[in-house]
């Protein structure tokens, strides 16, 4: 049988015409979540016409940034001016770590990283900054963000930023014993290591029933380390986001809580909530690594003053260092911070010699009683003490700070006499073709201490090495308030050298002109400088005055590579 062509054309149409339709409405259907909001980089924002986020968006859009001052105006069609709301969601990736994220809001603001609630201000309330640290793992994460405008001027904006470290830790202080709501005080501490007894730690902070959130990024060297606390009252410390002391309950001191685990090399995050309920208030909290040293124990600290647990431990063969204008670590800062090295040595029989030569301060202690004290700014002198008999076991700790400019530090023990005499320096000679035609030193003598006038004696020195005492230098020269000025060509290797004058008092160093020591004043001690040379003939030239007392002057010199 022959079917009709119009029956034909009917069934086709009535098959087509209500998937048809299906796709028209679907085209013209506002959608409620039509975008993929969870692309990185831009935000998807669904604006809501109430301050509630309730019901359908009546504006969905794709936004570069959180970051909007409406004023009295409002977001786009269809929004009021007041009492509107926004969710903002987008998939971020987070390296693992600190994360500081800084909110400005006017009014209510929530923020969330996967699951974690990071902001909860979901109230009314003044355009002021926020400043949290949170603990992010490493991975994508899906970020959400809600706002809701009252009245008056709209504004939020949010961003982020990684803590790659820093000299303290971020505290934030709340009136309350549950760190709920906003904190009534954050600032910067530089250390866990509070007695407030009966007080607080702020006059916003109540003296009784106050907690506290401390969050800090530090790098560790790989090894076991301990965290230990000591407070009154509640503690509890994570290390990434790990419980590694948990005593949320009220205690008096002495008292001592800790936990130990491994870290890899690099960056972890520290989180300390501490609370106190009544009395006295004290918060103390520390580390230590936990693996056997075999030369000196280094604890490294981000501040001047040796405060708190270190940033980093580690096992120093020798204090031998020379960090320039550079840091000991990656993570920790290139100026102000502190080291103390500990060792304990088995020492034979006999006199031994105490060096350090440090920018800046250093103090030396030998089994807890300090013998070298020059805890000050310096310009890389030379200290040391000579004449100390030493038999068996005996425990060396040298204290270190560097305030700003070059970080040099170097320590080492040798045979000593028990007439206090100097280190023993060694310069570097010439090569053995041009060691012979090494010129001696022109002297010049004047009987001032300004090198005016005519000299009074002049004559050729084969050696800048004078120990004079309380005696005149030759005959014109008065034993106290003179000068002297030495002269050299000589041949150098290239390399870097490292010229160190040992004075008193005034001395100035100049290498082909250009001058490398400059301490032009009553002193007794070490100056050093470094400096590059090319191989070839170099000039040196030493200006020296002597005040009153012992009269003294030396230079050497030695290769460092």
């Amino acid at each position: 049988m022959t079917v009709p062509v119009s029956v034909l054309a009917w069934r086709r149409w009535s098959v087509l015409l209500p998937l048809m339709l299906i796709l028209t409405l679907l085209w013209t259907r506002e959608p409620v979540y039509a975008a993929p909001y969870s692309a990185q980089g831009k935000w998807w924002g669904d604006y809501f016409n109430n301050p509630d986020l309730a019901g359908a968006p009546v504006l969905s859009r794709y936004d570069e940034a959180i970051n909007f001052g409406w004023g009295r105006g409002g977001p786009g069609p269809g929004i009021p001016n007041d009492n509107f709301s926004v969710r903002w969601v987008r998939d971020e990736w987070f390296a693992g770590g600190t994360y500081r994220f800084t909110i400005l809001s006017d009014d209510g603001v929530r923020l969330w990283v996967g699951d974690t609630l990071v902001v909860d201000e979901w109230r009314d309330r003044q355009a002021t900054p926020l400043y949290i640290d949170r603990y992010i793992p490493a991975g994508t994460h899906k970020v959400r963000v809600e706002y809701y405008e009252r009245t008056g001027d709209a504004t939020i904006s949010i961003s982020w930023s990684k803590v790659v470290g820093g000299a303290t830790w971020r505290g934030e202080y709340f009136a309350n014993r549950t760190l709920s709501g906003s904190p009534a005080l954050v600032r910067d501490d530089k250390a866990i290591d509070f007695d407030w007894g009966g007080g607080s730690p702020d006059p916003v902070i109540p003296p009784d029933d106050f907690s506290v959130r401390w969050t800090r990024a530090l790098g560790f060297n790989a090894g076991t380390y301990r965290f230990l606390s000591s407070t009154d009252d509640g503690v509890r410390i994570w290390v990434d986001g790990r419980l590694i002391v948990d005593s949320w309950k009220d205690m008096s001191l002495p008292n001592t809580r800790s936990g130990e685990l491994y870290l890899a090399a690099g960056q972890h995050t520290i989180v300390v909530e501490y609370y106190e309920h009544g009395g006295e208030a004290s918060a103390h909290v520390w580390w230590q690594l936990r693996d056997s040293f075999a030369a000196w124990h280094g604890e490294y600290f981000d501040n001047l003053n040796l405060v708190g647990g270190p940033a980093l431990e580690r096992d120093d063969a020798e204090i031998n260092f020379d960090w320039g204008v550079g840091a000991p670590a990656e993570w920790m800062p290139d100026d102000n911070f502190s080291v103390r090295w500990t060792r304990t040595f088995d020492f034979t029989p006999g006199y031994y010699r105490f060096v350090v030569q440090a920018d800046d301060g250093v103090r030396l202690w030998l089994d807890n009683s300090i013998i070298i004290d020059q805890w000050h700014d310096m310009d890389y002198e030379l200290h040391y003490l000579d004449g100390t008999y030493l038999q068996g076991k005996h425990t060396i700790r040298l204290e270190y700070y560097e305030r700003n400019g070059s970080a040099r530090v170097r320590f080492w023990i040798e045979k000593g006499t028990n007439d206090n005499n100097p280190p023993s320096f060694v310069s570097s000679p010439a090569p053995a073709a041009t060691q012979a035609a090494d010129p001696p030193w022109a002297a010049t003598y004047f009987a001032n201490t300004d090198l005016s006038g005519e000299p009074v004696l002049t004559r050729q020195e084969e050696t800048l090495d004078h120990s004079w005492g309380l005696g005149s230098p030759g005959e014109g020269v008065p034993a106290d308030y003179f000068s002297a000025r030495w002269v050299q060509a000589r041949y150098f290797e290239g390399g870097l050298y490292r010229f160190t004058t040992w004075t008193d008092d005034g001395v100035r160093l100049w290498v082909d002109g250009k001058l490398l020591v400059d301490s032009w004043r009553p002193m007794r001690g070490y100056r050093s400088a470094s400096v590059r040379l090319t191989p070839g003939t170099h000039e040196i030239r030493m200006e020296y005055y002597e005040q009153t007392g012992a009269a003294l002057a030396r230079l050497i010199w030695r290769r460092l590579r």
